[in-house]
């Protein structure tokens, strides 16, 4: 090069293989550069996809709980023990187990001693120890608690608790346990759908590992690794690096249940997107190698190109941080056009985790989550002004015949079309959620009483009408409950539509009745 600034002769190979030098330099940066961004790209589209599906399980886990949680509030408000009479209760008890799931259901006593116990008859000697300490404050709490993974004193298994209070008004009596088996949540994790080569776990409020999606029976029981426990006691979700239990590399997520104290950790192998790098690379020394050997003409024609992929792919990027909607136009090189294709299947796989992560997969209705979420936020704009709202709890009768006759596949149909009839009666700014089971939520904003019970009717009418195939005479009972009239938070409202529910569901089924004023349920 210098012989041809000077002015003197020169080799025209030399020149040229000096000219080649200086126009591939330029494009393998530029190579470099795509690689890195891409590398920068997968590694995000990694963390976001495993933070979104531990959202995602935690949402799951979190309904779950509920439904668990829903049926022993029924069992605890039982007569018998209301009236004390616990050889009665014990029979029910019994009969209320779900196989397979649920070892037992114990009442104990403050002093965490055991008082009943499904496993064994009634009147038996029962364990005076072995109840989890984490029980004792449902007495002190007054609420639901989940306890850690524990072994039970009686099943000698590894087993978890849920206890709910017994009492009237402000006293607690007792505590109705569920003992559970872990490998429910083991079911819970075998039903998502992860990546090949990731891993799922779910950990308790201390850190040991519950459930798992690979090794189960060798890791359950142990305490997760322990950066991950620390970092899920700092913060309630994040993206780490870490090592597995196995010692393997991997982008780490994980989200906690603020209701309960759970973890669900997902990880997946950095060795995968290791491998397709080196993958994309190695395209990139091939494309170096055919801009020597083509010459001065091609390597510029390939920095062109190149340079203008990037610009297209960072917009795109840009976009895609941004949530917006975007369309890549067809890329000029081969590589960013695998680029393109793998950063759309990822905006496209990001929308659906985002939509799974707020909607019940069964019905597409609103999850617990968002609904609380919007509801939340009404009842708050509410308070600003003189509007009134309304919250339906809405319960299908008779539906676990339809599970027990027909099947659960015909009981989904059931949902499905249910919730299609729900979202046929409200409108457009009315939202209605399925929080579990055949439990439903339905919140209308600006209504009047009468509105409100116009529309329970019509949802009871229109959920009381034939289902195709199912023999059944499923109908449906609605508790109704207004704002501010009785209550002003969610909790209120849920507590006095679930309140009307039952005295829905006692008075027959198949009807709306209207919550009563809070002096006549007892405050």
């Amino acid at each position: 090069m210098r012989a041809i600034l000077s002015g003197r002769r020169f080799s025209l190979r030399k020149v040229l293989r000096w000219l080649v030098i200086v126009c591939v330099v330029p494009a393998t940066l530029v190579c470099a550069a795509l690689v890195v961004s891409f590398y920068n790209l997968q590694v995000q589209h990694i963390r976001q996809s495993t933070l979104l599906a531990a959202q995602s399980l935690i949402a799951d886990l979190e309904r779950e709980f509920a439904v668990i949680e829903s049926g022993m509030k029924v069992l605890a408000t039982s007569d018998e023990l209301a009236s004390g009479d616990l050889r009665t209760f014990h029979k029910r008890a019994r009969d209320a187990l779900a196989p397979g799931v649920v070892y037992n259901y114990i009442l104990t006593d403050r002093q965490g001693k055991q008082v009943l116990n499904t496993l064994r008859p009634y009147g038996a000697d029962l364990p005076s120890t072995g109840t989890p300490p984490q029980i004792s404050r449902v007495f002190t709490e007054r609420a639901t608690v989940l306890s850690d993974l524990f072994m039970g004193p009686v099943t000698h298994k590894l087993a978890l608790a849920m206890g709910v209070p017994v009492g009237s008004g402000d006293e607690v009596n007792y505590s109705l346990n569920i003992g559970l088996d872990p490998a429910r949540i083991g079911a819970l994790i075998n039903r998502q759908q992860l990546p090949e080569g990731w891993l799922l776990a779910v950990l308790d409020s201390s850190g040991t590992i519950v459930g798992r999606s690979r090794d189960a029976q060798r890791f359950v029981g142990q305490k997760a690794v322990a950066e991950v426990i620390e970092a899920a006691h700092a913060h309630q979700s994040g993206v780490m690096e870490s090592l597995t239990k196995e010692g393997i590399p991997a982008f780490t997520a994980y989200a906690t249940s603020p209701q309960w104290g759970w973890t669900v950790v997902v990880g997946a192998p950095k060795s995968a997107i290791e491998s397709h790098n080196l993958r994309q690379a190695a395209w990139v020394i091939l494309g170096v190698a055919l801009a020597i050997a083509l010459g001065l003409w091609l390597a510029h024609a390939i920095s062109s190109r190149v340079l203008a992929s990037v610009h297209l792919l960072n917009e795109a990027a840009a976009h895609m941080r941004r949530g917006e909607e975007f369309q890549l136009p067809a890329m000029l090189m081969t590589e960013a056009d695998a680029v393109s294709r793998a950063m759309v299947e990822a905006a496209d796989a990001m929308k659906k985790i985002r939509f799974f992560a707020e909607h019940d997969p069964l019905t597409e209705l609103p999850n617990r989550l968002l609904f609380e979420t919007v509801v939340n936020r009404d009842l708050a704009l509410a308070q600003r002004k003189p509007v009134h709202s309304a919250l339906l709890a809405v319960d299908l009768d008779k539906f676990k015949l339809v599970n027990d006759t027909l099947g659960h596949a015909c009981g989904d149909e059931v949902l499905r079309v249910a919730a299609m009839r729900i979202q046929q009666v409200i409108r457009a700014s009315d939202i209605a959620a399925r929080i579990g089971g055949d439990e439903f939520l339905v919140f209308l904003k600006d209504t009047t009483a009468d509105g409100a019970m116009d529309t329970a009717q019509r949802i009871v009418d229109l959920l009381g009408s034939p289902y195709s195939g199912v023999e059944v005479a499923v109908s449906a009972s609605v508790g109704v409950a207004l704002s501010p009239d009785h209550g002003a938070s969610l909790r209120e409202l849920s507590a006095a539509a679930d309140h009307s529910l039952y005295r829905a569901k006692r008075a027959g089924r198949k009807q709306a009745v209207l919550a009563e004023p809070p002096d006549a349920r007892g405050g």
